[in-house]
């Protein structure tokens, strides 16, 4: 029952269910048993999914450990070494995600072959984390590869395959294809509205890349209303807190930014970055990206000094943990 409400999008529900499997079966099979272990996979993958990275990581690292010491089962354990990855990612240590992904592709390659669904995954990951480093050439080629491969095999409307889509769409836009972003991130909203529902946090989530490509390519009243929605959306069903939740929240300050209503967004913008400040840490990917465009929005409002404070310590450590290539 857990899992469905998971696949569900019912997340704190999911949580609730499989934090009550992991209990019982550490008190009545003990904490190595494999079904133990099994539940605290899947604890771990939702607390990712809530945006709980630190539990999320904390889980996955005592998971990794566990199964590489009984070494019984190498494809639960390359399972948890992925999931770990897409938490580094996550949490913004991009190196240490590439390194894990790369290896675990590896072996999936090896024992599983090319077109296995967990080999599709773990390329999956790794483009997502060759897109958050900026290396968007070869995130593009691996989003390419698995859409290819996931419609072959799995079929067009297929969760997976819409998801591969949304992938591409989120890719495209960072390389500046905006319109190519839109026709991919239209298809897969509509076939996810079908299937999924409206409220679920992946059709929720194309709905929010789909309001910022919007914006990028200047249709600023599409851009703002999709986004209000999506925003109250996030808030209710994921949290005011949740990370996607305050990506929202951001990129609908930079329409009204644009729009040139400074005062709304520089409020919006300020509540992202304390919020993701105390979720994140100051030194996180988004954490900075919002403060460089705080103070983006302030230099726009002519508070200079203030807009100088935020931007040139957010690029320092832009250039530090992203490479001075990189594109934010």
């Amino acid at each position: 029952y857990g899992k469905a409400y998971l696949f569900a999008g019912d997340l704190e529900k999911a949580k609730q269910l499989n934090m009550a499997v992991l209990e019982r079966r550490r008190n009545t099979l003990g904490d190595d048993h494999p079904d133990t272990l099994e539940a605290m996979h899947w604890v771990a993958c939702i607390q990712e999914d809530l945006g709980n990275f630190q539990e999320a990581e904390e889980l996955g690292i005592l998971l990794v450990n566990k199964r590489r010491g009984f070494s019984v089962n190498p494809i639960q354990t390359l399972e948890s070494t992925g999931n770990l990855a897409l938490v580094f990612t996550q949490l913004g240590r991009l190196r240490e995600a590439e390194e894990l992904n790369v290896a675990v592709l590896k072996t999936r390659r090896h024992l599983l072959g090319e077109n296995h669904p967990e080999t599709l995954i773990i390329i999956s990951n790794l483009a997502l984390t060759y897109n958050k480093l900026g290396r968007l050439q070869e995130a593009e080629a691996l989003n390419l590869e698995v859409l290819e491969r996931r419609r072959k095999i799995l079929g067009y409307n297929h969760p997976e395959t819409l998801l591969s889509m949304a992938n591409l769409a989120a890719t495209y836009n960072r390389l500046g294809k905006f319109q190519q972003a839109e026709v991919l991130e239209v298809a897969v909203l509509q076939q996810q509205k079908s299937s999924l529902g409206e409220n679920h946090p992946e059709t929720m989530c194309t709905m929010s890349n789909l309001a910022f490509t919007y914006h990028k390519l200047e249709r600023l009243q599409e851009a703002e209303d999709l986004g209000i929605v999506v925003l109250e959306n996030h808030r209710r069903i994921l949290g005011a807190n949740h990370p996607h939740t305050l990506l929202t929240m951001r990129n609908l300050a930079m329409t009204y930014s644009k729009l040139g209503r400074f005062q709304e967004a520089e409020t919006m913008l300020a509540e992202a970055l304390n919020k993701q400040t105390n979720l994140l840490g100051n030194s996180h990917p988004e954490t900075l990206r919002t403060q460089s465009n705080l103070g983006s929005t302030l230099n726009k409002l002519e508070r200079w000094q203030e807009a100088e404070d935020l931007l040139l310590p957010a690029l320092e450590k832009q250039k530090n943990i992203l490479s001075a290539n990189h594109p934010h």
